[in-house]
């Protein structure tokens, strides 16, 4: 169960790949904070995404990624 939890966190590049999005895309989202970027938390000056809490966001806000 423990490692489960630990996969379920990525970096840029891998929550990018994993909405087959451009690294340099989710990043200028993050940085001009525009409104419906993905959530992320900045654990030890790195930048992570939890992939289950960023899909509940695009799911909730469908139309914002169209």
């Amino acid at each position: 169960m423990k490692i489960k939890r630990m996969m379920s966190w990525t970096d840029t590049k891998g929550i990018a790949k994993h909405f087959n999005l451009n690294p340099a895309t989710i990043r200028k989202q993050r940085s001009k904070q525009i409104k419906n970027q993905l959530p992320f938390h900045k654990i030890g000056g790195s930048i992570r995404y939890n992939v289950i809490e960023c899909e509940k966001e695009v799911e909730a806000k469908k139309y914002a990624y169209k």
